[in-house]
Order: C-alpha cells, then structure tokens, then sequence
C-alpha cells in the first residue's frame, strides 16, 4: 500500500513539473510586460511633467527675449534623476491656435548632451552667443502677443526615443518614438511694459 502512495506523488510531481514548464513562458512574458509598461509609463510621465512645467515657465516670460532657453532649460531640469536626456530627439515652441494646433509660427531645437557650452542646437542662450531660434525660427519671443483682449498660447512638444529593454515581443523590438505637448496662453502684460 505504502509503493502505490509513492508512486502516486512522484507521478504527481512529475505532472506539476510539466505544468509549470508549459506556464512557466507565459508568466515570464506577464512579468517583463508589466516592467516594460511600467518603465514606458514613467517616461511618459516625465516627458509630460517636464513639458507641462517649461510651458508654464513660458507662459510667465512671454516676450522675454531669455524665453526659449529658459524653456529649453526648464525641460532639461524635469528630466533629471528621471530618464536620461539623451532620449530627446527634439524640442518645438510653437504658437498654437484655440484649438491646440501648431500655426506653423515654430522653434525647433536638437539637444546635443556631449555640447557642455550649449546642449540646444541652435543655441538661444545670449550668454553663449546670442540668440538663435531654432529652425525655421519664425517665431521669436518679441514676435509673441501678451496683450489683452488676445494673448498667444504658447505650445511646448517635446519630441523622445523610449528604448525597451526586452525585445522578444515583436512591437518591443524597436525603439518607440513619442511626443508629449503643453499649452497655455502667454500671462497678459496687464502694466503694458
């Protein structure tokens, strides 16, 4: 009586092991989806929080003619500690209509982390060379309306690489090119100055 006990837990063992060898894939895959989410969420999240509080440091210096680098610098400060910044394709300023859209009045700026004088291509920092808008440029701080009735709404997108770390998923297999976007209007110039 005491061999067929043994025999029926060793069959039972070697059952359980089949069953785990064929869910065993499966929870793996589970698993890395719910890291990979997970790290895809925490850049979304920074690149959002990071555009989010650059347009608003926009919004205040509206035709400031220091407004794009402190934007640019805001965007590099939100990332910090967060995602690495080389991630970044590209940075726009954008004046958007009320609907949200770009009018075609646009900043465009690369970020370059290796360039220790300015990281922004081109540079709009004055203490490094004067101002220079990314291309086109057509829409420079002094071209911006902070006047009543109408003050522009100023767009900041910035444009990333989310890079997965596993790759056996076939839509994990490349990097993933994202986008986050922030508008709010330029703070009206109530003083008139």
């Amino acid at each position: 009586m005491s061999s067929r006990i043994s025999e029926r837990t060793d069959d039972e063992r070697g059952a359980a092991l089949v069953e785990f060898a064929f869910i065993l894939p499966l929870l793996l895959v589970l698993l890395f989806g719910i890291v990979e989410m997970g790290l895809a969420l925490r850049d979304q999240l920074t690149m959002s929080n990071a555009v989010t509080s650059s347009a608003r440091i926009g919004s205040v210096l509206g035709d400031d003619a220091e407004a794009d680098i402190a934007i640019l610098d805001a965007v590099q400060a939100g990332l910090v500690g967060a995602v690495d910044s080389d991630v970044i394709t590209k940075v726009i300023i954008y004046r958007a209509d009320a609907a949200g859209n770009s009018t075609g009045d646009e900043n465009h700026y690369a970020y370059d982390e290796t360039d220790l004088t300015c990281p922004w291509s081109p540079c709009p920092d004055p203490a490094v060379g004067g101002f220079q808008y990314g291309d086109p440029g057509n829409w420079p701080p002094d071209a911006r309306v902070v006047t009543l009735p109408s003050p522009d709404i100023l767009g900041v997108r910035i444009e990333f690489t989310h890079k997965w770390i596993t790759t056996f998923i076939p839509f994990m297999s490349s990097p993933a090119n994202w986008a986050s976007d922030a508008r709010v209007r330029l703070e009206p110039d109530v003083s008139g100055t």
